[in-house]
């Protein structure tokens, strides 16, 4: 060491005193407990710390999640369908509505629930019937599902109240919400709609 840096022999005295005292204070019961309470501080903050990582990683698998189920519904919209069949049916649909006989229109909106639940089904939803399959589907996979809902509460007022009475404006009302969603799934074209209201 240069000589204007050296140590005063006092200020060394007192240094290898506090360094024997830190010695005798980490001996000590005091020091032992000291350094026992430090040691449980470190390890409940590790813990804290994994378990928020843990909690993390979860919420990550959670929207990846939700992105498979995204992907899932672009999928479903994507699986073929025999499109001239599916036509076929909706035109015996129609055909049903433009009698204007309520037993008719009655029918057309079972069979146009029926062609829905069949879609959904292609479509590989699963469920035991159909209130199953539409509670999988959100506004982002079919804007008007909320309609949808409807229209199969009325179909089934239809198949279980013989004494139920549906007007035909309500009827066309019911088959253009189907129509609506039929087009916009890709399995019914606006060219293909033939329902004369």
């Amino acid at each position: 060491m240069p000589p204007d840096l050296q140590i005063p022999s006092s200020v060394q005295t007192q240094l290898g005193s506090v360094g024997d005292s830190a010695t005798a204070f980490v001996g000590s019961e005091s020091g032992i407990l000291l350094f026992l309470f430090i040691k449980f501080v470190f390890i409940a903050l590790s813990l804290f710390f994994v378990m928020h990582i843990i909690y993390l990683l979860h919420k990550t698998g959670s929207i990846r999640k939700e992105l498979e189920l995204f992907g899932e519904s672009v999928k479903r919209k994507a699986v073929p369908i025999a499109k001239d069949t599916f036509v076929m049916a909706w035109h015996g649909i129609e055909a049903r509505m433009r009698t204007m006989q309520e037993a008719e229109y009655k029918l057309a909106i079972i069979e146009a629930d029926k062609l829905f639940d069949d879609l959904l089904q292609k479509m590989k939803y699963k469920g035991k019937d159909m209130g199953e399959r539409l509670k999988q589907i959100t506004t982002e996979q079919l804007s008007n599902i909320n309609a949808i809902w409807k229209c199969h509460k009325v179909r089934n007022l239809i198949s279980h109240d013989v004494s139920y009475h549906l007007a035909f404006s309500e009827a066309q009302w019911v088959i253009q919400i189907y129509e609506d969603a039929f087009i916009e799934l890709g399995v019914l074209d606006r060219s293909e709609q033939g329902l004369e209201q």
